[in-house]
This record gives C-alpha cells, structure tokens and sequence, in this order.
C-alpha cells in the first residue's frame, strides 16, 4: 500500500468517526480511484453510506469490499448485518456463517448472526447462536435479554425467564430487559411480579410508550380497566395512529363504563383499522372469563354476525352455549368450526367435553384421543380423557391407569428434577408442615369436603399452609383462610416457582386436591416439592404420576390392594371425607308414593353424564319392572330440547317413553334438596358413584342402591351406605342391582324401614364426624412421615 493511499483511509476514517460524512466520502472515494483494489476505501464508503441512509449504495460498496477480502471478518459482519436490515435474511445468515467460521468467539458475529436468524423467521437457531454468545467471558446483558426473547417466542417460557432475570441483574437500569420479563410475567399471569417489572420501567423510562402499554395490559389483567385506559390514554397522546393502543383504550373504556370516551375511542380504532369484529371479539371472551355468560354470548355473536369465518369466535361461543346448558346450539357452534377446519384442537376439546356432558362417554374418549393424536402434548385432553374413562361403562381400573401414566410419561416427567431433603429436621414426632394445593376452596364439592375438619387439627401436631391457585373467591374462601397458617395465592405462579415456593416452605406432606381436574397444578408437582405427596378427593382415581406417593382412600379390602393406582393407597380408618353444614331442607314424613296419584319415583340426581350405557340398561329394565313408576334425572341441558331428546332416545331403545322420565336442569340448591322429597328410592350411578349427591341423599333421608366396581370412583357409594348401616343395599351384579330396586319398589314397608332415622343415622355417623376426619389425618400424615424417615435412614426411595 502506497503512503498517499494510506493517508486517504487514514483521514477518512478520521472524519468518519468525527461524522463528517461529506469529508469521508470524497477521501475513501480518491482512495478506490487510486487503486480500485483498495477494500478498505470501499468499505469506508459503505459505513458512510450507511450513516447517511443510503443503504442500498451501501450494499455495493461493502459487497466490493468483501469481494476484494473475503476473509476480513469486519467486513462479512457488516454485509451480513445490512442483508437482514433491508429483507435479504437468507443472505445474511450465509454472509454471518462465513464470518462465525474465521471468528466462532466473535461476540459482535454472534449478536449480528442471531439477529439475522430472527429476520429468517427462525427462533430455533438464532437461540442457538445466542446460548453460544453468553458463554462466551463476560457476556453482556442484552445478549441475555436477547436469549429471553428467542426462548419465549418457541414457547419454552421456563428458559425464556432465567434469561431475562440474569439480564435484569447484571444491569439493573436496562428498560429493554425489564419490559421484556414484564410481559413474559404477564403471559404467565405471575401479576405480583409483572407489577414490580412495571414500577421499575416507571423509574428508568416513565413516560416510554411501552412502558405506558405494558402498565395498560397488567392493569385490565388485574380487573382495573379505569386505570388501564388512563395508561392507554397516555400511549396513545405518543401515538395517535397506532390502531392496536387505540383498540386496546376502546375495551378498557368499556369495561371501566365510560361510555363517551368508549364511542370515541372505538370510533378512532374504526377508523385506523381495526375491525368492529375484534374489539366485540375481545369483549365476549373478558365476559366469558368473568363468568358474564348471557354478556358474553351478546359481544360474541354480534362479531360474528361482522366476522363469519372466524373460528375463534365460534370456538368461545361453543364454550359459553356448553356452559348455559345450551346443548343444541353448542353442537351448531362445533360443526361449524370442525367443517372449516377438522383438526381445530380447542374446538376438539371442547366437543369431547359436550359429548361428556351428555353421557356419551365412548365419543368423548374418542375424540380425546384424535385430540392427543394430533397434539400429544395438549394437557386439557389428557385430563377430560381420564374423567371420560372414570364415567364409562365399557372401560375399567386398567384403562384409567393406563391414560394416567401416559399422562405422567409425556407431560410429567420432562419436568422431573432431583430435590435433596437430607437437611430436614428427622425427629419423627416433630410439628409437621402440611400443605394443601387446590383451586376449589369455594363454593364447590371439594371445599365441601375440607372446611368441616379444619378446625379441628390439633396445631400443635401440623402446621396448615394453602397454596390456592384461582382468582375466584367467596365465602368459603375467606372462612378456608382464617384457618389457615399460612395462605398462598399462587394463580400467577409458573409451575417452577410454585415448586420452588412450596420447597422454600419446606413443606413435609403436600396434599393435592385436584388431581386430574380443571385448574389442577400436576406439572409443579413433578418437580417434587415436598418430601411425601398426596392426592385426595378432587379427583377420584389414581393422577399416574410416579412423584405421587399415596392416594387416600375409604377403608376397602379391594382398594388396598392398590394395581388400579400409581400411588400407593393409604386407607382412612371410617370414610373417604366428612360432610358438615349441609342445608337444612325439611324432610316430609313418608314415602312419597303413597301421596294421592304419586307414581313410585327412582331418582339419579347426580350430573347426568354419569349415566353410562349401562347404567341407562339396568335402570330401563328396572322402569319396565315396576309399571307406572318415573325416573328423575338431572343434567346440565335439562331445559335444552336437544339434550332431552337425546336422553329419551337413549331409554327409547330399551322400550321407556318420555313420559316417565322427569329430566331437570342444574338448580338452586335448596331446590335441588327438596327434590328428594319427590322421591322414593335413588339409584346410585356407576361406574362413577355418587360422592357429594350419595352423602346428600342419605341426609335427605333417601337411601340408594350401589353396585361397587374395580377402582376408588366405583366404590364410594359402598362406603357411605355402610356407614350408615345400610350394607344389605350394596350388591355384587347387575341382575342383583335390579332385583333389589324392583323388590323395595314392591315392598313399600322395607323401604319405610330403611328410610327409617336415616337422617339422624348419618348425623350419628363418621360421615358427618369432622374431629375424627381431622384426628385420622393427623394419624395417617404422623405414619407416612415415620415411614419417609425409616426409608431416608435404609437409603429406601419412594413409599414401599
């Protein structure tokens, strides 16, 4: 290189770093004109082309460049950086691959190739590249903030979010780093920390747009739709085009009631783009989540009268039509959709839970299983699955097992990590920590079954934590609350830090109440937080899991033998759970049939989809037995005319007319009590007995028929009858089950006998004997805890 030649690059680089671009150009621009082979002098008209926008003039200088040195890796990085700039990704990834193969520890390569990923549309390889850079010495926390945002767009939200909190610790004043966990937070619905992201973004970048929508997007999260459309209002003073914040101000205004701002802002989003479609869209589905069924029903068919083809409005609709008992338009809704498109899986989902509704177990096990066939990850259909197979007639203890360990083997165990619990405390008479996971301590059969004992644990012996994960709350949940020693609210836990928090509680016993159930947390406990787990009651069968070590059960030779469970099963000493401060509806005298014109009245006030095929057989054979006699049924549709003509369909085919059966729909409970008065004698349904209903029915005086089958659901019926000292109404065979109903139909003074005192039986009795429920826990949770220390001291694993 001539000294004139390199004085021209020397000087221009110096007027380039000083920005004196028009200098620069004229010096690189002599140097290429005094020998064209000069790179250096092309690549310097690049940067300078760069810095003034002309970008695609840049390209040809620094392709030059890089033509005359293809090894200089300054300049591959550059080219590579400018092709994703303006859309030629694909050759920035190969231009980028170049440069990684002569400096693979190049961070600048790295953070340029990652990026140029990103352009390509591929997440995947530009994590790749990214978990390269940050381990390289003295990473920077972009790149970790970068590494969040690749892990969260592929979905592995666990990966995305120890990425984004390393980027927020190794640089605390970072905005990009706490804007991009503030919203990873959000999407994981943990609020409490969402809100702290929020508040830091407000120190460093108050006024920020995103800051201002992110605060938005927590506040109508949280229910605060006034606060949320001041945050929007304020985004949108920074961007008065930006349909989406408009969008976004429209449903907070709404919500909030602010009606002339509402038709402002919605005119305003009209106007800019976006569709009446989406913000009614948008509204059906917050009303569907807050329950604000006939609302909700109202915004969403309204979009789609705007909108036909949009199968996410049907799919809400197909849910909201299920849940008001609207059986006819929901199955309307799910052909519309799977006619568009048959492999919609919500919509799949959804159809298997309204052919389970109906009792119509075999199509929902079906369609469950297309489901998984299509998405063997979808955990909804692995649940609805399983309680598919727990209601159904033509499935059995082995098939239940067999979904459950299936369920365990792919979504369960990928989550499975070591826990050492050598530093808990040994002494095996120590208080205990219990704690109680579950969503249903409301209003709901669980809560039924937990409130009565609690006040009765000696605290002495266990300490009581709650880890509830729901927004919804009642009664219940404040009176579940004062007994608790400690109350967690966890519904915005991911199932890492809800494991974390639990073994941070050094929990000695978790007691899952759910199991395979909605809202249940399964996935946290296969991380094992707690030494010794549980599940109980929520759902009654085996979860599958191999992390789960037992599953209470009622006290019943066969149960105990266990081959139906994953767990293995620790038998209460009386019952499977106490019923306390159930309503007290006045019990009329007699039997109900010997009224003036009353009819001998069967009953089956269970959820109707626990009436399997058969169960419809036997009880048909028992109406064609006992002439004149009616049976009384319950289910969610009941006022639905395609639900009834479903039902009498199935008793059609064996001869049963719909005159004598009375089907009703779901009703206020004082109404649903009194209904008993109605009635004769109830069967129990199978294989899913009656749990709550079979303890209802017994207090209202009303004994039941129960045929026991092969595994804990099919034999609750036996366990609550015996309690009561009505052991002779358990039978062995289907013949029996309908010999005994027909017999007591035709002997109404035996039946005045069983009726007898039973009320009063079953206040006498350990079905309502909550201190004794509350004494037999503590018993069974001081003997798991000796049994864990003996196996801990033996170097035993698990519960054998």
């Amino acid at each position: 290189m001539s000294e004139k030649l390199k004085r021209l690059l020397d000087k221009g680089r110096k007027s380039l770093a000083q920005k004196q671009y028009e200098a620069a150009g004229a010096l690189f621009e002599e140097a290429v004109t005094l020998d064209a082979r000069a790179h250096a002098g092309w690549f310097g008209l690049g940067e300078v082309a760069l810095a003034i926008g002309q970008q695609d003039t840049a390209v040809q200088f620094l392709e030059e460049a890089v033509k005359l040195q293809p090894d200089a890796v300054k300049y591959l990085q550059r080219l590579g950086e400018l092709y994703g700039r303006i859309g030629h990704a694909e050759s920035g990834v190969e231009v980028l691959l170049a440069a990684r193969r002569k400096a693979p520890k190049d961070a600048g390569v790295l953070a340029n190739l990652s990026g140029a990923y990103v352009a390509a549309g591929n997440w995947y390889k530009a994590r790749e590249v990214l978990q390269e850079l940050v381990r390289l010495p003295k990473p920077k926390a972009a790149h970790f903030c970068l590494l969040g945002l690749a892990a969260q767009s592929i979905g592995e939200l666990d990966d995305a979010m120890k990425a984004l909190k390393r980027a927020t610790r190794m640089e605390p004043h970072y905005p990009d780093a706490w804007l991009s966990l503030g919203h990873l937070y959000l999407e994981k619905k943990h609020l409490p920390e969402a809100e702290e992201c929020v508040e830091h973004l407000f120190k460093l970048v108050p006024q920020q747009l995103s800051t201002l929508e992110l605060a938005g997007d927590l506040a109508m999260e949280k229910g605060n739709s006034g606060e949320a459309a001041n945050f929007f209002q304020s985004a949108v003073a920074q961007a008065e085009d930006s349909a989406a914040l408009q969008g976004k101000l429209a449903l907070a205004l709404v919500l909030s009631g602010d009606v002339l701002r509402t038709v402002d802002a919605m005119t305003r989003a009209h106007e800019l783009g976006v569709p009446e479609s989406w913000i009614l869209e948008q509204l059906g589905f917050i009303f569907t989540k807050r329950h604000q069924l006939d609302v909700a029903q109202e915004n969403l068919e309204m979009s789609l009268e705007r909108n036909p083809d949009n199968l996410n409005v049907m799919n809400t609709l197909f849910v909201v039509y299920s849940k008001q008992g609207k059986s006819g338009q929901a199955r309307q809704m799910a052909d519309r959709i799977l006619e568009k498109d048959p492999n919609h899986i919500n919509a799949l989902v959804n159809l298997g839970s309204w052919y389970s509704e109906q009792a119509r177990m075999e199509e929902a096990i079906a369609t469950y299983r297309r489901v998984l066939e299509l998405n063997p990850r979808m955990v909804a259909a692995y649940a609805n699955c399983m309680w598919s197979l727990v209601h159904s007639s033509e499935h059995g203890a082995a098939d239940i097992l067999e979904a459950a360990r299936a369920y365990d083997i792919n979504i369960c165990q990928p989550h499975q990590r070591p826990r050492d619990f050598s530093g808990r405390d040994a002494d095996p008479e120590r208080r205990l920590k219990i704690g109680w996971l579950t969503s249903d301590m409301r209003e709901h059969p669980v809560a039924a079954f937990v409130v009565p004992f609690l006040t009765h644990f000696d605290r002495r012996q266990v300490e009581i934590f709650f880890y509830h994960h729901t927004l919804s709350e009642d009664k219940v949940t404040g009176i579940v609350k004062s007994q608790a020693d400690r109350w967690r609210e966890v519904q915005g836990l991911g199932d890492d830090a809800l494991a974390d928090l639990i073994a941070a509680d050094e929990i000695d016993i978790l007691v899952d109440l759910n199991g395979n159930t909605e809202g249940h947390r399964l996935p946290a406990l296969a991380r094992k937080p707690a030494p010794i787990q549980v599940t109980w009651l929520g759902f009654p069968g085996t979860s599958g899991m191999s992390t789960m070590d037992y599953i209470f059960i009622p006290p019943d030779p066969l149960l105990e033998k266990g081959g139906w469970c994953a767990e293995q099963p620790w038998p209460l000493p009386d019952c499977y759970g106490v019923r306390t401060g159930i309503p007290d509806v006045p019990i009329q005298p007699g039997l109900p049939s010997e009224r003036p014109g009353r009819p001998f009245t069967f009953a089956c006030l269970n959820n109707f989809r626990k009436a399997s095929q058969l169960a419809i057989r036997l009880w048909s054979k028992i109406l064609l037995q006992v002439p004149e006699s009616r049976l009384v049924l319950v289910g969610r549709g009941g006022k639905d005319e395609a639900f009834r003509s479903y039902v009498e369909s199935q008793f059609a085919q064996y001869g049963i007319t719909p005159e004598r059966l009375d089907i009703k729909g779901m009703m206020p409970v004082n109404v649903y009590f009194d209904c008993y008065n109605e009635v004769d004698l109830c069967l129990d349904p199978f294989p899913f007995n009656g749990g709550t209903t079979g303890y209802d029915s017994i207090w209202m005086g009303v004994p039941f028929i129960t045929w026991p089958g092969d595994s804990l659901v099919s034999r609750m019926g036996r366990i609550i009858l015996k309690n009561v000292g009505l052991d002779e109404l358990v039978v062995d065979s289907a013949d029996a089950y309908v010999e005994l109903a027909v017999s007591l139909a035709n002997d109404p003074g035996r039946l005045k006998k069983l009726r007898a005192n039973l009320h009063e039986r079953m206040q006498d009795s350990p079905l309502m004997d909550a201190p004794r429920m509350a004494k037999s826990l503590e018993q069974a949770f001081r003997g798991m805890w000796r049994r864990w220390l003996e196996h801990r001291a033996t170097g035993i694993q698990g519960p054998e």
